[in-house]
């Protein structure tokens, strides 16, 4: 549907669910918050959203977002965590010259 209304198709970027793909922005996320280093604005939606998300870890130590003990959104999280990732893996290195705080 988004290559049919004009994007280009390698502007987007593939993301599976899985744990591989979660754990390492989903353990970068943990630290920002731990260390106050989040800037969400006091988004009432997206800290909603926080409470509502658990992390689900597999035999190997990797951890992804979960939401089994709870029937509301997690979806924002999931998105943050999605934006993460690619900043993360970004080939130009732009998460590593980003300033002290990262805001959303």
């Amino acid at each position: 549907s988004l290559v049919e209304a004009g994007m280009p198709h390698h502007s987007m970027v593939k993301f599976p669910q899985t744990f591989g793909n979660y754990n390492e922005p989903f353990k970068k996320l943990i630290q920002l918050v731990d260390y106050r280093k989040l800037d969400h604005g006091g988004d009432p939606v997206l800290a909603w959203m926080a409470g509502n998300t658990a992390a689900r870890t597999d035999p190997s130590g990797n951890i992804r977002p979960d939401k089994s003990k709870s029937a509301d959104k997690i979806d924002g999280i999931c998105a943050l965590l999605m934006g993460l990732a690619r900043a993360i893996r970004s080939a130009d290195g732009v998460y590593d010259d980003r300033a002290e705080f990262i805001t959303i």
